[in-house]
């Protein structure tokens, strides 16, 4: 039968003498008051455990037959054991006394030295942590079933949303082309940018939920590093020359080669760097250059947009924080594609580069190694 108003305490202790002398100083106690069950043996500590409720363990370094102690501690799972494990010995040694933490005993107990009120404290200490260890855990296991559920819905909808984004992007070219009303015509451009700026918003949500969860992999492709970039950047002179704003290139001969690399994921960086660049600029030139140091691939994005504040140029690289344009509402976004750039090139074994200043641009880049087709083949 449990007794709610004790404390359970099992002993695996062969040693007569050692058991009485325990008995005797939690005995003198008057509050907590404890309930010793003893064992000489692993074996009868399995019975013991198996048939009682269990608030605590002492459980002594030298078991008969050679056996340790230590091991009966990580058999009953160390720090997850049902129940606090607390190490018991009659040797003085401060490596026994590590083995004893590291094997997941909350406490060690040498028996020299012992006193009712080390052994009580140590036992009330053990079982306080554990609980609260315990806690903690199923705690985590909630926080993580919550993510794994917000990551499930949200890679859902982000690729129920792909499909109808790119029917839209279509619908706009087509009515770009049929419209005689330059009216009509700027306000299709106008959608056209719109829906371009929610399929990389998109994109780079899916990136996310693969990055939180893991599955994020790594691909060797074969592309031309120079043909990639300027792809990229002709993709968003339409949208710059809107804004009338031009994109400049400085790219090195070096660059023209086949390279092997995640083509998709470096393309997808430069497009939230290039992105960004014309969001916060209402004029000027934005010069993107490219070049070949050793085996990687250097990229920067200068513009001379509203700048950043010094102090937040470090803060800026947090997941959830705001680049705002002074005196707009939420052209700001959410800050994701500075976020995903950087997890993505740690990924990729790459650098982030930000240097800005409030009121005169930013320039952003990265690093990233790149193996050369030729010298890739031949290692």
């Amino acid at each position: 039968m449990p007794h709610p108003d004790k404390i359970r305490v099992l002993v695996l202790e062969d040693d007569d003498l050692d058991f009485k002398v325990l008995v005797r100083h939690l005995d003198s106690l008057r509050d907590p008051q404890y309930i010793l069950l003893r064992a000489k043996d692993v074996e009868e500590a399995r019975v013991v455990i198996a048939d009682n409720e269990i608030d605590a363990a002492l459980i002594d370094y030298r078991l008969p037959s050679g056996a340790s102690g230590l091991d009966f501690v990580k058999e009953l799972g160390g720090r997850e054991a049902p129940f606090p494990l607390i190490m018991l010995t009659g040797m003085d040694s401060g490596d026994l006394d590590k083995q004893a933490i590291l094997s997941g005993a909350y406490d060690y107990i040498n028996k020299l030295s012992l006193s009712r009120e080390l052994v009580d404290r140590s036992i009330r200490f053990s079982i306080k942590s554990h609980k609260h260890e315990h806690d903690l855990r199923k705690t985590s296991v909630k926080f993580e079933e919550q993510a794994t559920i917000n990551r499930n819905i949200l890679s859902v909808v982000s690729h129920e949303m792909k499909s109808p984004i790119s029917s839209l992007i279509g619908y706009c070219d087509f009515l770009i082309e049929e419209c005689e009303s330059l009216n009509a015509r700027d306000a299709a451009k106008k959608m056209k940018s719109a829906s371009i700026h929610l399929e990389d918003f998109l994109r780079n949500l899916s990136e996310f939920v693969r990055l939180d969860s893991g599955a994020a992999e790594i691909s060797k492709d074969e592309f031309n590093a120079h043909s990639m970039v300027v792809e990229t950047i002709e993709f968003f002179q339409p949208y710059a020359k809107h804004k009338g704003i031009s994109i400049d290139t400085q790219l090195d001969g070096a660059t023209d080669n086949t390279f092997i690399g995640d083509r998709l994921r470096i393309r997808q960086v430069l497009i939230n760097l290039i992105k960004n660049a014309v969001n916060y600029s209402d004029q000027g030139t934005i010069i993107v250059t490219a070049s070949l140091d050793e085996q990687s691939l250097s990229i920067r994005v200068k513009d001379e947009g509203v700048g950043i504040p010094e102090e937040k140029v470090t803060a800026i690289l947090d997941d959830c924080l705001t680049r705002q344009k002074p005196g707009t509402g939420l052209e700001g976004g959410l800050g994701l594609g500075l976020s995903i750039s950087r997890r993505l090139l740690r990924l990729m074994r790459g650098t982030f580069i930000l240097e800005s200043a409030s009121g005169f641009g930013t320039t952003a880049g990265f690093d990233v190694p790149l193996e050369l087709k030729g010298k890739a083949q031949a290692a």
